[in-house]
C-alpha cells in the first residue's frame, strides 16, 4: 500500500521542472557571458594600444625618439605582452608623425568562443605635430 501511494505522489511531483529549462538556457547564458567578456577585452586592448601609439608619437614629437623606425620598435615592444601579431606603420612627414596599428582581435579576446569577433581586427591611428 505504501509503495502505491509513494509512486503516485512521485508522478505528480513537479519540483524538478525548472531544472529542464535551466539546462536548456545554460549554453545561451554562457555564450552571452563569453561575448561580453571578449568584447570588453577587445575594447580594453584597443584603448591600451591607442594610448601606447599616442605616447610613442609624443616621444618622437619632443625628441626622445628620433625616427619612425624607433617609434615602430617602441610600439612593438609595448604591444608584445598583449598583441604580439600587431602590424605597426609610422611615418614622419612635413612636421607630423602619423602612426597606424592593425591588431588582430584574436590577440585581444579572452575566450575566443565567438569566432566572428576573433576574425575581426582593430585599427588604431594617431597623428602628432613634431616640435622643433
Amino acid at each position: 500500500m505504501w509503495y502505491n501511494k509513494k509512486s503516485k505522489n512521485l508522478l505528480q511531483d513537479e519540483s524538478g521542472t525548472a531544472t529542464i529549462e535551466a539546462v536548456l538556457w545554460l549554453p545561451v547564458f554562457i555564450a552571452f557571458f563569453c561575448l561580453v567578456a571578449d568584447a570588453s577585452f577587445i575594447f580594453f586592448g584597443q584603448n591600451k594600444a591607442y594610448r601606447i601609439v599616442q605616447d610613442a608619437n609624443r616621444k618622437l614629437s619632443i625628441g626622445r625618439l628620433s625616427t619612425a623606425v624607433e617609434v615602430e620598435q617602441y610600439i612593438t615592444t609595448q604591444f608584445a605582452s598583449f598583441a604580439p601579431n600587431a602590424t605597426i606603420v609610422s611615418d614622419v612627414t612635413s612636421g607630423t608623425v602619423t602612426t597606424a596599428a592593425l591588431i588582430p582581435a584574436s590577440d585581444l579576446v579572452a575566450t575566443g568562443f565567438i569566432t566572428s569577433l576573433t576574425n575581426a581586427s582593430v585599427t588604431i591611428g594617431a597623428s602628432h605635430l613634431v616640435e622643433y
